[in-house]
């Protein structure tokens, strides 16, 4: 394990405040100048079932949850057996090699080789409040001074954490310190060399940097259904809607989000919609129709284990080919993947130029994963210019809203425009927008608007920027991948080169239209082809695209990978074995 980084684990049931306990420890360690990834293990109940957070912090960036596990606060019996037990694996977490923080109350069915810290963690808590739930505070005390953190620290995080309820927040801090100091009195520090500078860092989820790189691309408009694990964008732009001047509207379903969006883009708003898979299949036709009136519409989906309801609190990579087909014929669509919190920011505003410049739909596709956890991320850049792209002059002689351009875009007219009289039909149609489908079938001017539209996608692929790789300078392994599965796909390509293997990294964030520059950065290299879904989507789109000699590392069992078992997997791919 390595000595520069932290990683604790809070594990309980549902119900035994896990993710507040996580949250705390996470901003705890970000205050404290640390580099932080979280990992959010949960059921969908209500109560009991088995969940845990898991924070990995270190002086040095961190790029996933990591492997290994040095603190563990047990919030109950179940807790501290299964994650002590190096034959019970929870989606590829690593056993605790390091401390057990646990209430007295609880006793090891078995001992292992843990130092277990027996504390009296209920008696504590009931002197400073009647909550049981307090006890948590006084294990993150506890575990707080396992690692030399100043208590200040954790102080002011549970003084923010608590708001405005001043007496409760009072109690929870001596809680914490009474936790504190026990520890303090009774056990060892762990020991670690991480160094904390007190530098504040900026801690956010994907969904929140969804939601922000949305208002910093210019959003005014957010109309969603709730659906997990898009939801979390939905929470802060409603959280946030007067601060940044956004209308947020939750309608009766996603078929209404999606064409009130599609509505308001059409008005000239810059208005977006977001689901996970289930409610992206009820947007499928109106996106059609979004393509046809050359609208623009960013639709933000973030995937989940299906199909159907599936496994709605796990992680997959599962809906790229439900998005690359979503809705019937031949339409230009754009599909962005983010592969960190800090990309999530940047890609989406990115999508909300790309949607007015190129007039037709732009998905941003995130997942469980990505949407759910949260990272430090540098200070991010908020001033953003707007692109609105072509548009129509007032009063514009003849004017034609599906001219056919030379680059497949043409001038947009607003409804209201002063002199221009202008037609949009979900009916296939000429440049004026007149139908052609009934009174006047004409199979040229059908063939013609459909190549103006898809030439679309020639202009974008003509302007996209180069393909992001990772160590690939003297690779002869590719591994590609796309999305949330970046960070693991780099320390796993670290390990690899630390013995001897020569990998580097083909990161896909473009996913569609592909860059075609993949086709020479893959050429004489073996491609292995890394994704969270049983039947490997995006390999298949690469392999049609390209015409490519691939392999396949894959997980579906709804969690996320680990940097030791991808790299263990790489190598017996790259040493040939099965």
């Amino acid at each position: 394990m390595d000595e520069n980084e932290i990683i604790v684990r809070v594990a309980g049931a549902a119900g035994d405040g896990v993710q507040s306990a996580g949250l705390i420890f996470s901003k705890t360690f970000s205050r404290s100048g640390l580099n932080v990834v979280t990992y959010n293990y949960y059921q969908d109940i209500v109560r009991g079932g088995q969940s845990w957070y898991q924070i990995r912090a270190s002086h040095n960036p961190v790029r996933s949850q990591g492997d290994g596990l040095d603190v563990l606060v047990a919030l109950n019996r179940d807790g501290l057996e299964r994650h002590t037990n190096p034959e019970i694996n929870e989606g590829g977490a690593s056993p605790l090699d390091g401390i057990a923080i646990f209430d007295e109350s609880i006793s090891p069915s078995q001992e292992r080789n843990v130092t277990y810290c027996k504390m009296p963690l209920s008696g504590i808590a009931s002197k400073h409040s009647k909550v049981s739930l307090v006890k948590n505070t006084v294990a993150i005390g506890a575990a707080v001074a396992s690692l030399g953190i100043e208590f200040d620290v954790l102080a002011e995080v549970i003084k923010d954490t608590f708001g405005n309820k001043g007496a409760v927040a009072d109690q929870n801090v001596n809680a914490a310190r009474e936790g504190y100091d026990y520890y303090v009195e009774h056990y060892k520090p762990v020991s670690k060399k991480v160094t904390y500078s007190g530098k504040k860092r900026v801690l956010i989820n994907g969904g929140e940097a969804v939601g922000l790189g949305a208002v910093s691309g210019g959003l005014k408009m957010y109309i969603a259904y709730p659906m997990t694990p898009a939801s979390s964008c939905l929470h802060f732009l409603a959280a946030h809607s007067s601060k940044y001047d956004v209308f947020v509207k939750i309608p009766e379903d996603e078929i209404s989000a999606i064409t009130m969006a599609i509505g308001a883009n059409y008005a000239g708003v810059r208005a977006m919609t977001g689901s996970s898979g289930g409610g992206f299949s009820l947007m499928v036709e109106a996106l059609g129709m979004a393509g046809m009136l050359e609208i623009p519409l960013v639709v933000y989906e973030s995937q989940r284990s299906g199909p159907s309801t599936g496994l709605p609190t796990k992680t997959e990579q599962g809906d790229l080919n439900l998005v690359l087909g979503a809705s019937q014929g031949d339409f230009p669509r754009i599909i962005l993947a983010p592969g960190t919190v800090e990309e999530c920011f940047y890609m989406t505003r990115e999508a909300m130029n790309l949607a007015q410049v190129y007039q037709t739909p732009v998905i941003v596709m995130s997942d469980l994963y990505l949407s759910e956890h949260v990272e430090t991320v540098p200070d991010l850049e908020l001033e953003f210019e707007l692109d609105d792209g072509k548009r129509a002059a007032d009063n514009e002689e003849n004017y034609r809203r599906y001219l056919i351009t030379e680059d497949g875009i043409s001038p947009r007219a607003f409804p209201g425009q002063s002199g221009l009289m202008h037609n949009e039909d979900s009916d296939e149609h000429d440049e004026y927008g007149n139908v052609v489908s009934d009174a006047e079938t004409d199979p040229r001017k059908r063939i013609a608007i459909m190549e103006k539209r898809m030439r679309k996608l020639d202009t974008y692929k003509s302007k996209m920027k180069p393909t992001h790789t990772y160590r690939f300078e003297d690779a002869d392994v590719a591994i590609v991948q796309w999305g949330s599965t970046k960070g693991v796909v780099e320390e796993a390509i670290d390990v690899l080169r630390k013995e001897g293997i020569k990998a580097g990294a083909i990161e896909v964030s473009h996913v569609f239209p592909l860059n075609p520059d993949i086709r020479e950065l893959m050429s004489g290299k073996k491609v292995i082809v890394v994704e969270n879904n049983f039947s490997g989507q995006f390999n298949r789109l690469l392999k049609s695209e390209f015409l490519v000699k691939t392999e396949f590392v894959n997980k579906f069992n709804g969690e996320a990978f680990y940097p030791g078992e991808l790299a263990a997997e790489l190598k017996a791919k790259i040493k040939g074995g099965a």
